[in-house]
């Protein structure tokens, strides 16, 4: 199984290139076209943390992709548990605490922030362990309560939202590209991964604070519409055998998001 060791330093690639975007004219976000070569050129590399031009400690986009990230496997995997793909499930449960939760400890501390180790470590061993559907149900929405109450999101910029949009987009683009090669299912974990990522990516959007979602209307609807577009690259949680997905749709819709918000 592929792990998440390269995620942050593909946000922390993505994010890197927001300098460059500011002197780009964002084109609408429904014109098709393939994602600027800033971003198609972005490198990825084996490393649990961001890339250190990244500091979780300060940077709320970035900060807000991490626990993106967390909520997008979470998402999937309770999908997956609802639908009955327990053993699949299990994995995505367990992955937020391995992999992702550990890189934010110091990051909770510096913003003051109580963080979610408990309720994560609950929701994944009420899985893990075959609770009943109630139990697990109600961890769920416990975590959730919990990681809400770690998010800057209603205090951010609705530029900064969709920045952090874009990044979960990228990765989720990377994601999707494991799971899918030569027209075949060759890892059904990272292509559940990207549908998570994209499923919390337009949940985002909802949370924007009124004052700036006001400011930021038509931004914000040409996401939300990017975002709906790539529905059909995901038409089910657990494809099998051969399948036709394009992960250079995600990696544009990306990009195209990013420069939408520059443009603000």
């Amino acid at each position: 199984m592929f792990e998440k060791k390269k995620v942050w330093l593909g946000v922390g690639s993505v994010l890197a290139t927001t300098v460059a975007a500011s002197q780009v004219t964002a084109a609408p976000l429904t014109q098709p076209g393939a994602a600027p070569s800033m971003f198609m050129a972005a490198p990825m590399a084996e490393g649990e943390m961001a890339a250190p031009e990244i500091d979780l400690n300060t940077n709320d986009t970035a900060f807000l992709a991490q626990l993106g990230f967390i909520r997008g496997h979470l998402w999937v995997g309770m999908k997956l548990y609802e639908q009955g793909h327990i053993e699949m499930a299990k994995t995505h449960m367990k992955h937020p605490g391995d992999e992702l939760y550990s890189g934010l400890t110091e990051a909770f501390e510096a913003r003051g922030l109580p963080g979610f180790a408990e309720p994560l470590n609950t929701l994944a061993e009420s899985v893990i362990n075959d609770k009943n559907e109630g139990t697990v149900m109600s961890n769920y929405k416990a975590l959730l309560d919990s990681i809400s109450a770690n998010e800057p999101i209603a205090d951010m910029s609705a530029k900064d939202v969709i920045l952090s949009v874009s990044s979960m987009l990228m990765v989720a683009a990377d994601e999707y590209a494991i799971g899918i090669q030569n027209g075949e299912i060759t890892n059904v974990h990272e292509y559940q991964d990207a549908m998570g990522f994209k499923e919390i990516a337009l949940e985002r959007l909802n949370r924007i604070n009124d004052k700036e979602a006001e400011k930021a209307e038509e931004a914000i609807s040409e996401t939300r519409k990017v975002i709906s577009n790539l529905e059909n690259l995901w038409p089910t949680t657990t494809p099998e055998g051969e399948f036709e997905g394009d992960p250079s749709k995600i990696y544009g819709a990306a990009s195209r998001i990013e420069l939408e918000a520059r443009s603000i």
